[in-house]
């Protein structure tokens, strides 16, 4: 995590090498975002990044939209895990209402996250940020697990996308 927040100019400027090391996590762990946008400088704002970066996802294809899901950490085994309950979930993906999970809701967690997985291939992505609590993930891999690979591959990139949001929005000054 960046200690000094940049101004826009400041990113604009900024030789291209130091711009990957800094954005390069905005889209987990996939620094070819961050390269991938570099012509399109000079940014405005947070969101001119923003839209790039979503631009350049969307452009992906859908082998590696799935890839880049593959480097999300799995928050719902996480919470799922009954021999070990984390709380130390991604400052991204924080959800209310975790310690209120009896034995048996782990448990239905963990069967829903084993389907969820088997069926598309990468972890359950939500954007914790909304003031989410676990009953909420429940509805939420309720629903989404009945959709097809391809749309739910695009729900999940529409979840990075508000992780990568937020992401760009606390290494620029406001």
């Amino acid at each position: 995590m960046l200690l000094t927040r940049l101004s826009i100019q400041e990113v604009n400027n900024i030789i291209s090498e130091h711009f990957i090391k800094i954005f390069g996590n905005v889209i987990e762990h996939y620094p070819a975002a961050a390269i991938g946008i570099l012509k399109f400088r000079p940014f405005r704002n947070a969101t001119d990044i923003s839209t790039a970066i979503n631009n350049f996802l969307d452009q992906l294809s859908l082998k590696e939209k799935q890839r880049i899901l593959l480097l999300y950490p799995d928050l719902v085994g996480k919470l799922a895990d009954l021999s070990i309950f984390m709380l130390q979930i991604d400052q991204y993906q924080r959800v209310s209402g975790a310690d209120q999970l009896t034995i048996d809701d782990k448990h239905k967690l963990g069967k829903l996250n084993k389907r969820y997985r088997e069926k598309f291939g990468f972890p359950f992505i939500t954007y914790g940020k909304a003031n989410k609590n676990v009953f909420t993930i429940f509805s939420e891999i309720e629903t989404r697990i009945e959709n097809s690979v391809e749309e739910e591959t695009e729900i999940a990139l529409s979840e990075v996308k508000k992780i990568g949001k937020l992401r760009i929005c606390e290494i620029l000054q406001t």
